[in-house]
């Protein structure tokens, strides 16, 4: 069926428009005049199908009770290339029939013609009673404006709209308020996202709409430049918020016309595209890509506080509350006073003390210390203050006072972030500034370094209350603002070619000093920032069955209370890196590393060292075990040989299983066994893998994985011993038929099965690998790539093997590929630990040459560095 002439006219009309809008975009135009163009296409095409659609009912009188109203983003004028038109048909009661007809052939032009157009029909009653109660209603008719239709209809309507608005000021702010946080949290609630969604994520345009929904509320006005003439919009959020908005707009016109179609999250391959594009040239340290979005988030920080703040403005307390906070408040000094749920400045006081900065730095560790809020009135002016203030060189107790606000955990985290938004941090710490919105270009990360380092902090108060052990941890360190400074700070070395640790090391012995820190604190502050790394390297990436280890890491922390300051530490860096990587995996490792080295310092015990006393009872207990069983020699003769490291991190129940399967099934065909069982401890299955093997383990390991792997399971950790003539390897394995609990019995059978088929047909092909679809998971192209593949030899950790550490990103199949590039390479592997940062793996294989030996000479290190290398490729 040929298209109808208005939608070919339309059509036309809307490719050239947006093509010409295109070219101006390209040419640096800025985002309002674009948006203006595409809002003025909108009109043209929106008006010529409403003609159309009216021609045949010109002479119907009732054509003068409708009125075409647009709203939302079409109201305001502030399109992107492909946005919808959001209509509404208002109608008196008797041209409603009317409007029936119209609105479908709008509806049908305006999609034919390449606008997705939503269209409602109400009468002004109706619109109105619909806004009362549902925000989302409220906000898109606050902006709206006449196309077409009757003039009279339409101003009685939003005269009406206006001021019952007004007179509901109070409800309608809480409920768009109420409905803006749970936007927010679904798109996103800090700021700081690396893959932010322009219109919908915290500070982005909503918010910038948020203030004129307000504005709309209280004042009938949604304009900024009115709502800064009234008075309620101060003149640096009015020009922050204007900047903001002419940033985000151009933006989001990027995004459209990239894609041809609506797009508004900002993935980390675009942002990559439009640092060049935009002309980012970046800076020692800082990738252009870092360099736009600390642009990004600096714009989109100015927004989130002044459309926090304008909510809060109109959205203060009942006066009862206020009269109830006056009564039962308490006199602090002759400034302060403070009630049951907050503290603030008396209000003739307040002008001076608003612009002392050591009294602003004491007024929040007041709060902090008591847990109470400071009053919106308070703070307003003290920002309103500090904006106006010339950075002066700290005082001493201006220093004395911030020591004092990170001495308590209280409310610390988001009055730290205060101080950050007023820049008050980076002139006691100037080294600060470079942080701010300082993106961290890999999908470790979630958050911004300063967002991040926040967080921490945050991560660190909230154990105040843990019953846990890392709990009483937190609560046993008596310098808690030693801890919280260093979190603060600890990858403040970010955004340099030198490495993090190394350069944080260097400032946190410049801020002790600028912070008049003695000697002691100074030294232990310095190191936790250069170390802040060690417990997560040993943790994730190292054999803690193996005393040498623990011995090292011991070495290297020096005491017990270091110890504790350093494993909280690690432990609220890694809650603060993004949602669900502090996994209970990860947790167990690091507290059985914690363990391991608190029982050194306490008994002189080095746990799995042969002098170790809980070998030997570990020993004694399997020997009952199978005695009670009635085992078999052959039973006694394994356990003999069972190495110290299994004994050392195995449970007598389970070794004694291990060594009855293998004992009860000598004399069979099979040469493999695979138990499984569910270790609780890790929350994760444990297959264990045992082979009888001519001489050396060389080539199970990879068999074993690709088994595993082709099983569609995640393999976390494995531990690769020999035990006389066995290979006797375990598994850790994730598995998403199970993700929260034990396989079922069916599923470890099936497993299992494959497991021994694989590896005792040494030549049969490895089943296909799975296609798994992981709505969690964002898979971006191989640009934003941008962290070295590399092969780093370890030959001084532990005496008897060589450490190699494979550092990629994750692709399937990839540890079969390197467990197989190794076994080629005829290297006998003992241990191996899987460690993966979302997209990001950083794989450790204990190995030696088949004589015993460490890879020492550099040639071998490099034929095997080149193997492994090879299989990215």
């Amino acid at each position: 069926m040929s298209m109808r002439p208005i939608v070919l006219r339309c059509r036309e009309l809307l490719r050239e428009g947006r093509e010409k809008a295109h070219q101006q975009h390209r040419s640096g135009s800025p985002g309002t005049q674009i948006s203006t163009l595409l809002a003025d296409l909108y009109d043209d095409v929106v008006l010529d199908v409403w003609n159309e659609a009216t021609r045949e009912f010109a002479t119907d009188d009732r054509l003068g009770g409708l009125c075409l109203i647009a709203h939302g983003g079409f109201g305001r004028r502030d399109l992107a290339p492909y946005s919808d038109a959001d209509l509404m048909l208002l109608t008196t009661p008797r041209s409603e029939s009317l409007a029936t007809k119209i609105a479908g052939n709008l509806t049908r032009d305006l999609s034919d013609s390449g606008i997705t157009p939503g269209l409602s029909i109400r009468s002004a009653a109706e619109a109105c009673s619909m806004s009362w109660t549902d925000p989302i209603v409220f906000t898109s008719l606050a902006e709206s404006r006449l196309l077409a239709g009757s003039l009279q209809l339409y101003k009685n309507y939003f005269d009406a709209f206006r001021h019952g608005a007004m007179r509901r000021s109070k409800q309608i702010i809480r409920d768009i308020v109420a409905a803006r946080r749970e936007e927010r949290a679904k798109w996103g609630e800090t700021t700081y996202l690396l893959r932010p969604n322009v219109k919908r994520s915290r500070g982005a345009l909503r918010d910038i709409q948020l203030i004129r929904w307000i504005g709309f509320a209280r004042y009938g006005e949604t304009d900024l430049d009115r709502l800064l003439r009234l008075g309620a919009l101060p003149e640096d959020d009015y020009r922050n918020v204007r900047q903001a908005f002419a940033f985000m707009l151009r933006l989001r016109n990027e995004l459209h016309f990239r894609e041809g179609k609506g797009q508004d999250v900002l993935d980390r391959a675009t942002q990559m595209e439009i640092a060049q594009t935009w002309g980012y040239a970046g800076t020692e340290g800082v990738l252009p890509v870092e360099q736009f979005m600390q642009d990004y988030f600096d714009k989109a920080r100015n927004v989130r506080y002044a459309s926090s703040y304008f909510a809060d403005d109109a959205d203060s307390r009942p006066w009862l509350h206020r009269v109830y906070e006056r009564v039962f408040s308490r006199k602090i000094d002759e400034k302060i006073r403070m009630g049951p749920a907050h503290i603030w400045v008396r209000e003739d006081r307040l002008p001076s003390f608003s612009q002392s900065l050591p009294e602003v730095l004491r007024l929040m560790s007041l709060a902090n210390q008591h847990n109470r809020r400071i009053s919106h009135h308070t703070w307003q002016a003290i920002r309103l203050a500090m904006q106006d203030r010339s950075p002066t060189q700290p005082k001493p107790e201006t220093i004395e006072a911030f020591l004092s606000l990170l001495s308590n955990p209280g409310r610390l985290a988001p009055l730290l972030r205060r101080l950050h938004e007023l820049r008050i941090i980076e002139q006691l710490i100037p080294e600060f500034r470079r942080m701010r919105g300082l993106l961290q270009f890999n999908a470790y990360h979630k958050y911004t370094v300063d967002a991040h380092s926040f967080l921490a902090v945050e991560a660190a108060t909230n154990m105040q209350d843990d019953p846990g052990g890392m709990g009483r941890r937190y609560r046993r360190i008596d310098d808690k603002r030693l801890l919280h400074l260093a979190l603060l700070i600890h990858d403040i070395g970010k955004g340099y070619e030198e490495d993090h640790c190394i350069v944080g090391a260097r400032i946190a012995r410049d801020t002790a000093k600028r912070l008049n820190l003695d000697s002691a604190t100074a030294e232990t502050l310095e190191w936790l920032v250069l170390k802040h790394l060690a417990v997560n390297v040993a943790a994730f990436r190292h054999d803690l069955s193996d005393p040498e280890i623990v011995l090292s890491f011991a070495a290297e922390v020096g005491s017990i209370r270091r110890l504790e300051l350093l494993v909280v530490h690690s432990v609220a860096d890694l809650i603060s890196v993004g949602p669900g990587v502090a996994t209970d995996w990860k947790m167990n490792l690091i507290e059985d590393l914690y363990k391991r080295t608190r029982r050194y310092f306490d008994s002189g015990d080095l746990p799995g060292s042969p002098n170790d006393p809980e070998i030997e009872s570990t020993r004694e207990r399997v020997s009952k075990e199978l005695s009670t069983r009635s085992a078999s020699p052959i039973a006694t003769e394994l356990l003999e040989q069972i190495p110290l490291s299994l004994l050392s991190r195995c449970e007598p129940q389970d070794l004694a299983n291990e060594i009855m399967a293998v004992a009860d099934r000598s004399d069979r065909d099979s040469k493999t066994i695979c138990l499984c069982r569910f270790d609780d401890s890790f929350k994760a299955m444990l297959y264990t893998v045992i082979r009888r093997e001519d001489k050396h383990s060389i080539g199970t390991f990879a068999r074993a994985t690709g088994a595993l792997a082709t099983s569609d399971l995640t393999i976390m950790r494995a531990q690769i011993e020999m035990v006389g003539d066995y290979a006797w390897d375990h598994f850790w394995v994730l598995d998403p038929q199970s993700p929260d609990g034990p396989a079922s019995n069916h599923r470890t059978s099936e497993v299992s099965d494959r497991v021994c088929r694989l590896l005792d047909v040494p030549d049969a092909p490895l089943p296909a690998y799975r296609s798994r679809w992981k709505p969690s998971t964002v898979i971006e192209p191989n640009q934003v790539q941008v962290l070295p593949t590399k092969v780093v030899f370890d030959n001084d950790t532990v005496d008897r093997y060589t450490i190699v550490s494979f550092f990629a990103y994750d692709e399937v199949g990839l540890l079969y590929r390197i467990a197989s590039a190794l076994a080629e390479k005829r290297l006998v592997l003992s241990f191996a630990k899987i460690d993966t940062h979302l997209d990001q793996v950083a794989d450790v294989f204990y190995v030696s040459e088949i004589d015993g030996s460490k890879l020492i000479d550099s040639k071998r290190q490099e034929e095997v560095r080149a193997a492994l290398l090879d299989v990215v490729n």
